[in-house]
């Protein structure tokens, strides 16, 4: 009981807060497809230079000439009114040439707050994805939900 006690204060004095929203540490989740090494971070580094003008935006940074080679994906997806929300690496894949990732905002198992701000807010991601054992694609292809926000040739 005391250990949970700890933990329990301990994640909440390192949770900051975004418009009533306690917002979970930035945290890895390092995982593997077909030979690559994919990690999610619920953060990004420097701004998003996306075309686009939509409210979800990526871009591809392309790592190429470091061992092993690495493309790392920015993006900002627009989500969470009335609630509390974290964005999530739905699915990722590398068939047939192409990266395919799929990042959705999901109701945060974390949070007790029953109701955040009525603005919808921008959840930041990055995903960095190292080709050890795997060729690097000739695509890569984002989604956000169903929406397709980035579709670019490596």
């Amino acid at each position: 009981m005391r250990r949970r006690a700890l933990l329990a204060s301990a994640a909440a004095a390192s949770t900051a807060s975004v418009a009533g929203c306690p917002t979970p540490p930035w945290t890895d989740d390092p995982t593997e497809i077909d030979g690559a090494d994919v990690t999610f971070r619920r953060e990004h580094d420097g701004e998003i230079d996306a075309s686009g003008g939509g409210n979800d935006i990526a871009e591809v940074r392309r790592r190429l000439d470091e061992d092993p080679p690495r493309l790392v994906v920015a993006g900002s997806l627009l989500d969470g009114p009335r609630s509390c929300y974290r964005v999530t690496l739905f699915e990722a894949a590398l068939d047939e040439g192409t990266l395919r990732l799929r990042i959705v905002a999901e109701a945060d198992p974390d949070s007790d707050v029953d109701r955040c701000s009525d603005v919808a807010e921008p959840h930041p991601y990055s995903v960095a994805v190292a080709f050890p054992e795997a060729p690097v694609p000739e695509r890569v292809v984002v989604r956000h939900g169903d929406e397709t926000v980035l579709e670019e040739r490596v």
